[in-house]
């Protein structure tokens, strides 16, 4: 009976560095400690495990919003699991594996971070030169092209188009072809940014064209 209080005392330990018990069994636990040695050592192994995981939980929650749900909890659980395993084998052996999951934590709190946060570097425009109708006097643009494996995609920045209006674009392929490439409204004075995307591959693309409701060119560029 007393070998058994001992053990099921022993398995708590890991709760217990935690802080997981409630007030009775933390009480019961410091008793216990009080007269085993044995179990004292255990916790002088364990409370440096326990540090760690803490301090990797609170680096973590500082980080973004994408930290997967219910993270901390599942390490909590898998310290717990490990801490409450029958400890027939030597004291160190049981440590080695709650390092691991430590470790593990630690990782993700310092790791998870800088992970989400590096994002493949955006691809810089090629810029091309625009010509715009000379009629349009209030009209302005500049562009510039990426070449994607599906194709092209045209970064037009423009203003003074007619407020309200309906502007198409095409991306011009080899002889006659046309690619089109997106529609969008004008807005006066304001500048719009658009990213004009054709199913052609850069190296089979000539040009772009804006047309306006007439059919009529706006503005244009040759590559």
């Amino acid at each position: 009976m007393i070998q058994d209080s001992h053990s099921q005392l022993r398995e708590s330990l890991g709760a217990y560095v935690l802080g997981q018990l409630d007030p009775a069994e933390t009480d019961m636990v410091r008793a216990h400690l009080d007269t085993c040695a044995d179990c004292r050592a255990e916790v002088t192994e364990l409370s440096p495990v326990a540090a760690a995981l803490a301090g990797a939980k609170q680096t973590s929650s500082q980080g973004p919003d994408e930290v997967p749900a219910g993270l901390h909890a599942r390490m909590d659980t898998a310290i717990l699991a490990e801490a409450g395993r029958r400890r027939r084998s030597r004291i160190s052996r049981s440590v080695g594996a709650l390092l691991v999951a430590a470790s593990i934590a630690v990782l993700i709190g310092f790791g998870l971070t800088s992970l989400l946060d590096r994002t493949p570097d955006a691809p810089v425009p090629e810029v091309v030169a625009v010509s715009v109708d000379p009629q349009l006097d209030a009209v302005t643009a500049s562009a510039g092209l990426i070449a994607h494996t599906w194709g092209t995609e045209v970064k037009l920045q423009t203003s003074g188009l007619d407020a309200g209006a309906s502007y198409s674009a095409v991306v011009l392929g080899a002889g006659d072809l046309e690619f089109p490439a997106g529609t969008f409204t004008g807005t006066g004075a304001n500048t719009i940014n658009c990213n004009l995307q054709a199913s052609v591959l850069r190296a089979d693309a000539r040009g772009f064209q804006i047309l306006d409701q007439r059919g009529e060119v706006v503005i244009s560029s040759e590559f």
